[in-house]
């Protein structure tokens, strides 16, 4: 892991996660899970490969142990975000500068030592929730929500 990295991660535990909280999610680190009656919302912190990058891809199933199309059975507290097919997900990712991208993330590459832009970043992404809830709640697909199937 960069120190870039491990930058942006204390950015993320110290603004986004009280904001995640705050809404309704649980979970450490990079997996949330956010539980009504019916509904199991996940949320997950993907980092690029090849650093520099993050996004939030997040999905929404119905609550209760999920049977898998490859015979397993994963209790409702294990569920992340992976065990959703891709066309019922959506991410939350950068939009500026970011034409001809494909992961399109949050980028913090380049921001050296200067804990003032991870502070910023991390404050950019808890600005931009209200658009996850919204896509979670209704489809509705904000600037900053890409997805591949799932829409209003």
């Amino acid at each position: 892991m960069s120190r870039e990295g491990d930058l942006m991660r204390k950015a993320l535990k110290k603004v986004l996660l009280p904001e995640l909280s705050r809404i309704g999610f649980i979970g450490a680190s990079s997996d949330f899970q956010r539980r009504s009656a019916e509904n199991l919302d996940l949320l997950s912190i993907q980092y690029w490969k090849h650093g520099g990058q993050f996004i939030l891809e997040f999905a929404r199933g119905k609550r209760g142990a999920l049977n898998t199309s490859w015979g397993e059975v994963v209790q409702e507290e294990n569920i992340g975000v992976a065990h959703i097919s891709p066309l019922q997900r959506a991410r939350l990712q950068q939009t500026l500068d970011a034409s001809g991208e494909l992961f399109r993330g949050f980028k913090f590459s380049g921001f050296g030592e200067d804990l003032a832009k991870y502070g910023a970043l991390a404050n950019e992404v808890a600005s931009l929730l209200p658009q996850v809830n919204a896509w979670l709640e209704s489809g509705v697909a904000g600037k900053n929500i890409h997805t591949l199937g799932r829409s209003a």
